[in-house]
C-alpha cells in the first residue's frame, strides 16, 4: 500500500510539474509594450513605398497620422479609442492594396501585409490593455 502511495505521489508530482512547463506563463501586455509595437508600426508606415500623386503628401501624412493619434490615445489610457485609430488605419491600408498604390513586393522593403500584420498584434495588446484595466470590458464599434 505504501509503495502505491508513493507511486500515486511521485506521477501527481511530474504531472504538476508537466503542467507547468507546458502551460506558457500568462504575460499582461504594458503600455510600454503596446507603445513599442505603435513606434515600430509608424517606423515601417515611413518607410513603405506608396505610389500615386499624393502617396507623401496625402496617404503617407493620414497614415502616419492614426498611428500618432493612436500612440496619444494609448498615453491617456483610451484604449478602445485607440484600437478605433488603427483599424482606420487597417481600413487605408486595405484601401492602399486595393487600389495598387501600395507596396506588396518583399524584396522591395516593407509590404502592406507586414503593415497590417503589425497593427493586428499592437491592437492585440490593447485589447489586452482593455481587459487589465477594465476587469472584462471589451471595446464595441
Amino acid at each position: 500500500m505504501k509503495s502505491m502511495m508513493k507511486k500515486f505521489s511521485f506521477a501527481a508530482i511530474l504531472f504538476a510539474i508537466a503542467m507547468m512547463v507546458a502551460a506558457p506563463a500568462a504575460q499582461a501586455t504594458t503600455i510600454t509594450e503596446v507603445q513599442a509595437m505603435i513606434a515600430s508600426l509608424k517606423t515601417k508606415t515611413e518607410t513603405v513605398v506608396l505610389s500615386g500623386k499624393n502617396a507623401e503628401t496625402k496617404e503617407r501624412v493620414s497614415l502616419l497620422s492614426k498611428v500618432s493619434e493612436a500612440s496619444l490615445k494609448v498615453d491617456q489610457a483610451k484604449f478602445c479609442d485607440a484600437i478605433q485609430k488603427l483599424n482606420d488605419f487597417k481600413t487605408s491600408v486595405n484601401h492602399l492594396i486595393t487600389v495598387g498604390r501600395i507596396n506588396q513586393d518583399p524584396a522591395a522593403g516593407t509590404t502592406a501585409q507586414e503593415l497590417l500584420t503589425d497593427v493586428d498584434a499592437a491592437i492585440a495588446g490593447l485589447n489586452d490593455l482593455q481587459l487589465q484595466t477594465t476587469g472584462g470590458a471589451v471595446c464595441t464599434f
